[in-house]
């Protein structure tokens, strides 16, 4: 691990985290100053609270122990359903074959999947522990209120983690929800589906208490909805973004993780060829009818923006493997003693496989080309900035808050959500100037065309925005340009 960025998606979490630790509203700064994903940030500020630096290793170890405990988590499950300990952790194998090898820069970065595959997991552990554990412990009392409310808030938070997790979220509480009807636990119906709301209705109120109640649903609801489920962002047809071509270019696109989904696509389609009974809806195959479900929703998750991410992908080995693990569960009438032997055997092949490939493959991290132009830059913010002053990047370049330590003084790490083509343009712009105003950011930074910054083209420059280019021109001047292979490069204005 080395200090510096490995995915822009790393950058924009530890720039939250630099923001709400030099905040003096650190409450509000963590609901208002992360992308609208402050569970996301939630594991950082517990390690910075413990007194771990705001880092880029910091965040991926914070990753990797996400990860670990979904994978635990993972396990118990399948020994709930009476898997012996030595067969759970041969369905597991590819997991941490793939997670402890890979380098691939979306997979070691820190980013909203790790907690959000960690919070579904624990509600799926739930569904099973309270309706399919495989042992006498099904004939105990039923399981107190404070569960379903527990439970019903946990699926509750899943929005404020990523908003692709919702239809995730909303096939476990059904499942949770129709087993519970067929008990007749009315009580636990009711505190499951309040305890649903509970997040909602509290975050709703600090932001009305606040006076800004349309910020959240700027910022929580509708900026995502029309990222995710419109063409605002992605113009790939519908046809297209469901196409099983492309969700199996999306799964094998990276090499790092390529032959574990493989694998694990392989290990299901023979699990499945096992099953010779007829399929009656009883406690067990309404779980595989679950699996199956939850796997089918988590393909559309991450297929429905249109947008070709791969870390997107990153939902999809833990709802596999669980599936895996179901269908292995069975009794040996539906898959034999013949056919797990290759389920296993497929399994270990394919994460040993991966495993060493990914080591062949591994190298040390080269120098980007554009380290040289980011210490120019950063050089020249931190000449002209004390360490509690502000900073604004116009354009897609988060790392530059991290390289600097300097808080966000707008709300947003990113100024993407303005300069580009978007229903809530208005919204957005007023948002800014807001910030501007009341932050007074001792830098801003226009890095739009320049082979520094990740999304923006030289159309996208502050000056062809009128209201944020006479804000500029009032408020700042220019003082450095640092210039690439583009036009103008980095253009750094100090405030007057």
């Amino acid at each position: 691990m080395i200090d510096r960025e490995p995915n822009v998606d790393t950058s924009t979490w530890l720039a939250s985290i630099i923001s709400i630790d030099k905040s003096t509203d650190p409450v509000w700064t963590w609901l208002n100053y992360t992308d609208g994903r402050p569970l996301t940030v939630l594991p950082l500020l517990i390690a910075r609270c413990l007194g771990f630096e705001v880092s880029y290793p910091v965040a991926e170890g914070v990753g990797i122990v996400c990860w670990l405990l979904s994978i635990l988590i993972l396990y118990k499950t399948l020994r709930w359903l009476s898997l012996s300990a030595f067969n759970a952790l041969i369905v597991l194998f590819p997991l941490p074959a793939w997670l402890g090898t890979t380098g691939y820069h979306d997979h070691i970065a820190y980013n909203s999947e790790a907690v959000s595959v960690l919070m579904l997991m624990v509600g799926v552990s739930a569904y099973v522990f309270a309706f399919h554990r495989r042992s006498d412990d099904l004939s105990i009392s039923p399981l107190p209120l404070v569960f379903w409310l527990c439970l019903g808030a946990g699926l509750g938070l899943l929005v404020y983690a990523k908003f692709q997790n919702v239809p995730m979220g909303l096939v476990i509480a059904a499942f949770i929800a129709y087993e519970l009807i067929l008990q007749k636990a009315w009580k636990s119906l009711v505190g499951l589906v309040l305890g649903g709301f509970i997040p909602t209705i509290l975050i709703n109120a600090y932001f009305a208490w606040r006076g800004e109640l349309p910020t959240f649903w700027n910022n929580y609801f509708w900026y995502y909805f029309y990222y995710g489920y419109s063409d605002e962002f992605s113009k790939l047809p519908l046809w297209q973004r469901f196409s099983p071509w492309r969700a199996g270019s999306l799964m094998w696109q990276s090499n790092a993780i390529r032959y574990v989904f493989i694998g694990l696509c392989l290990a299901v389609l023979v699990s499945f060829s096992g099953i010779v009974k007829k399929i009656n809806v009883n406690r067990t195959n309404r779980l595989l009818l679950f699996a199956v479900c939850y796997l089918l929703v988590t393909f559309y998750a991450i297929l429905q923006s249109g947008n070709p991410f791969t870390h997107y992908t990153l939902f999809l080995p833990v709802p596999l493997t669980f599936l895996i693990g179901v269908l292995l569960s069975r009794s040996s009438e539906n898959i034999g003693v013949g056919l797990k032997d290759w389920v296993f055997g497929i399994l270990l092949v394919s994460g040993l496989g991966q495993g060493v490939f990914n080591l062949i493959e591994r190298k040390p991290i080269a120098q980007l080309w554009h380290d040289g132009f980011d210490k120019q830059v950063v050089k020249i913010i931190k000449a002209n900035t004390t360490p509690d002053d502000r900073l604004v990047i116009w354009g897609y370049a988060d790392r530059f808050y991290v390289y600097t330590g300097l808080p966000m003084g707008y709300r947003a790490t990113y100024t993407i959500g303005i300069y580009w083509p978007s229903v809530l343009h208005d919204v957005r712009v007023k948002e800014f100037l807001q910030d501007m105003t009341q932050n007074k950011p001792a830098i801003f930074v226009d890095l739009n065309g320049s082979f520094m910054n990740t999304e923006g083209k030289t159309e996208h420059q502050h000056e062809y925005f009128p209201p944020i280019a006479n804000f500029v021109r009032q408020h700042y001047q220019l003082i450095a340009q640092v210039k690439d292979s583009s036009p103008k490069g980095a253009r750094i204005y100090k405030r007057k």
